[in-house]
């Protein structure tokens, strides 16, 4: 009988470990397919929604063209406001607080009522077409930098998070 190598013991495991938290879309196939669900919506009570490129389509967009320092030439960018998308998750709760949650694991939280009021987007289009996941997508969280130049600071553009695959709502 062969035994097994505490290090390959141990990789077993990780990788297990790591299969089981995954976003949706990274189990189910195509992760540029608008079909696919991305996006994990969930609040502190059990509740969860998970989204595709084409469910986020059907809540009301918004567009708008803008910049920004990892975007210099202007873009229009196009999805639900952040306002639009609690709506379509739970029309009667308030919620005060966000983290979202990027592929990779990067974290941003931020107060939804300053989300709501500085008028971020989670992009899910960009000139039109939808974000691959390696330009940005399945989502970006963005503002209109440009029409509101109040918005241009550190502040703003460190909320700006892609590859969004979980949004924590409390």
């Amino acid at each position: 009988m062969q035994s097994i190598s505490r290090r390959a013991m141990l990789t077993g495991i990780s990788a297990t470990a790591l299969c089981a938290v995954a976003p949706p879309a990274l189990a189910a196939g195509d992760i540029d397919d608008p079909a696919t669900p991305m996006v994990t919506v969930t609040d502190g009570g059990g509740r969860t929604m998970a989204l595709s490129r084409n469910d986020l389509a059907r809540i009301e967009q918004t567009r708008f063209e803008t910049t920004a320092p990892f975007m210099t030439t202007p873009r229009r960018m196009e999805g639900p406001s952040i306002a639009a998308l609690l709506r379509s998750f739970d029309p009667d709760r308030t919620f005060e607080r966000v983290e979202i949650a990027a592929l990779d694991a990067y974290l941003v939280a931020a107060d939804v009522a300053s989300l709501v009021a500085d008028g971020a987007i989670l992009a899910i289009r960009q000139d039109g077409a939808f974000l691959p996941v390696a330009d940005k997508g399945p989502a970006l969280l963005i503002f209109p930098f440009d029409d509101r130049p109040a918005l241009q600071d550190k502040r703003h553009y460190g909320l700006c998070i892609w590859q969004i695959a979980e949004i924590r709502l409390s």
